[in-house]
C-alpha cells in the first residue's frame, strides 16, 4: 500500500496540482507537448518518460489486488525506509516546482522563452525537480518488490538524461546564451552542491 500511496502522491501533487497552480497564477497548464513534426529525440523520451509513470501505477496498483507477482515481499523497515526516500523526493520536486516560479514547464517549446532561475534550491542544481524524481523512484523501488516497476525507474532516468542532455540544455544555450554557459560550469547538473 506504501508504493500506491506514494506513486499516487507525486502524480497528484508534482504533476496535477502543479499544473493548476500554473493555471490559476498564469491561464496556462504550463504543459509542453513535442508536436508529432518534431525531431524524434524530442518526442520519445518525453512519451516515455509519461509511460513509466502510467506503467508504474498500473503495476502496483494490480499487485496490490494479487494479480502481479512479486520477487518477495519487502520487510516492512525497508518499505518505511522507501517511504521516507520517496517522500523527500517529492518534497525536493515540490520545493524546486515553487522556486521555478512562472517558469515551471513540462516539456519545451522551442518558441517560447521563460526566466532562467539560478536561485535558491537552482544556486546548487540545474535540475533539482529531476533529482527530486530520482530520488522519488529510488523510493518507490524499496517498497514494491516488481521488475518491471524497477525497469520502469532505470527507463525514466534514461529519458531524464536524453531530455535535459538533447533538449533542455541545448534550448537553453541557444536562449540564454553565456549566461547559461556560466551557470552550467559553476553548477552541477543534478546533484546538488553543497
Amino acid at each position: 500500500m506504501i508504493s500506491l500511496v506514494l506513486i499516487s502522491a507525486f502524480i497528484l501533487l508534482a504533476v496535477v496540482a502543479r499544473s493548476f497552480v500554473q493555471y490559476k497564477r498564469n491561464g496556462d497548464f504550463g504543459i509542453r507537448a513535442a508536436s508529432l513534426s518534431a525531431p524524434m529525440i524530442e518526442i520519445l523520451p518525453g512519451t516515455m518518460f509519461v509511460i513509466t509513470f502510467c506503467l508504474a501505477f498500473g503495476v502496483i496498483l494490480i499487485g496490490y489486488f494479487g494479480k502481479v507477482p512479486l520477487l518477495f515481499v519487502v520487510p516492512l523497515p525497508f518499505q518505511a525506509l522507501g517511504l521516507a526516500v520517496g517522500t523527500c523526493g517529492i518534497l525536493v520536486t515540490l520545493l524546486s516546482q515553487i522556486q521555478m516560479g512562472d517558469s515551471w514547464r513540462i516539456g519545451v517549446d522551442q518558441k517560447e522563452t521563460t526566466t532562467l532561475i539560478t536561485h535558491g534550491i537552482y544556486a546548487r542544481s540545474r535540475n533539482p525537480i529531476y533529482f527530486g524524481i530520482y530520488i522519488f523512484w529510488l523510493g518507490l523501488c524499496f517498497t514494491f518488490a516488481h521488475l518491471l516497476l524497477w525497469a520502469c525507474a532505470l527507463i525514466c532516468w534514461i529519458c531524464i538524461e536524453l531530455i535535459v542532455r538533447k533538449i533542455e540544455e541545448p534550448y537553453l544555450i541557444e536562449v540564454h546564451g553565456d549566461v547559461f554557459q556560466k551557470y552550467m560550469r559553476k553548477t552541477n547538473r543534478y546533484i546538488p552542491k553543497l
